[in-house]
C-alpha cells in the first residue's frame, strides 16, 4: 500500500501545474533616452541604481530628445552611439565642440578617460597639432594662429592612423609640443574651419569589462556590478548572486 501512496503522489506531482518562475527586478531593465539603448555595462544615473552596472559607465541623460547628447560619467564626454555587439562606443569631447582649433593644443584624452574601463580605439583617425618639431609637416597640414597658447607657430594636419604618444621621438626638438585628437575615419580636413565639424562627428572607444554578460542573459540572469566585491555578478531568478551565470551552484 506505501508502495502504490508513493507512485500516485509521484504522479499528482507531475501533473501539477508548475510553479511560475520568479520574475527578476525590473529596476535594470534596458532604458532609453533618445535613440540610445542604456543596458549593462551602462546605466542610466537618475533612473537605475548604480549596480545596474559599471561605476563609471554611468549615463547622464540631460535632454531625452537628444538635441543635445548624454553625458558619460559625469565628465566632458557626449554618447552619440552605443555598440553592444563590438563594445564600442562613439562619444566626443564637449570641451572641443564649440570653441576653435587652437583649444585642441592643450587637449589630453588621458584626463577625460581616468579611472575608466574605456579605451580610445586604434581604429580612429587623428587630428595632430604640432609647434617647434622638425617633423615634416604632412601635406595639407594648416598653420594656425594660436600664438596666445604660446610654443611658436602651430601647425593641423589629418592623419589616417591614431597614435596618443604623438609624433615619433627623433622628429622632435626641444621644446616641441603636439596634441592628438582623435577622430572617426573617413574624414577630410581641407580648411581650419573644417575642424569642429570632426570634433563634432566623434570618435570611437572600446570597452573591456569583466565578466560574460551574455552568457549570464542566456542563463537566465541579470547583469549585475556588486561594489563591495568590486565584481561582476550574474542575478538570477529567487534573488542569488552568482559569480558567471544561473547555472552554478550558489555561493557557500
Amino acid at each position: 500500500m506505501l508502495h502504490n501512496a508513493v507512485l500516485v503522489l509521484g504522479l499528482l506531482s507531475l501533473l501539477a501545474p508548475a510553479l511560475p518562475a520568479q520574475p527578476l527586478d525590473a529596476s535594470c531593465a534596458p532604458a532609453t533616452c533618445g535613440k540610445l539603448t542604456i543596458k549593462y555595462p551602462f546605466w542610466l544615473r537618475g533612473r537605475q541604481p548604480s549596480y545596474c552596472g559599471y561605476p563609471t559607465f554611468g549615463v547622464t541623460c540631460d535632454d531625452p530628445t537628444f538635441a543635445t547628447p548624454p553625458r558619460l560619467n559625469d565628465s566632458y564626454l557626449r554618447v552619440l552611439d552605443i555598440h553592444y555587439g563590438n563594445s564600442s562606443v562613439v562619444a566626443f569631447d564637449a570641451n572641443m565642440v564649440g570653441s576653435d582649433a587652437c583649444r585642441a593644443t592643450r587637449f589630453n584624452m588621458s584626463n577625460s578617460l581616468a579611472l575608466s574601463l574605456l579605451a580610445v580605439s586604434r581604429a580612429n583617425w587623428e587630428l595632430l597639432f604640432c609647434a617647434n618639431c622638425t617633423l615634416t609637416r604632412p601635406a595639407g597640414s594648416l598653420p594656425l594662429n594660436c600664438t596666445r597658447f604660446g610654443g611658436g607657430a602651430w601647425f593641423m594636419s589629418l592623419n589616417r592612423s591614431y597614435d596618443p604618444s604623438g609624433p615619433a621621438p627623433p622628429a622632435e626638438t626641444v621644446g616641441c609640443r603636439y596634441s592628438v585628437v582623435p577622430v572617426l575615419p573617413w574624414t577630410e580636413l581641407s580648411a581650419v574651419g573644417d575642424y569642429a565639424g570632426l570634433v563634432r562627428r566623434g570618435f570611437l572607444l572600446e570597452w573591456t569589462v569583466p565578466g560574460d554578460c551574455a552568457a549570464c542573459n542566456a542563463s537566465g540572469g541579470q547583469c549585475r556590478y556588486e561594489a563591495g566585491a568590486k565584481a561582476f555578478r550574474c542575478f538570477c531568478p529567487g534573488g542569488r548572486l552568482q559569480p558567471a551565470t544561473c547555472g552554478e551552484l550558489p555561493f557557500l
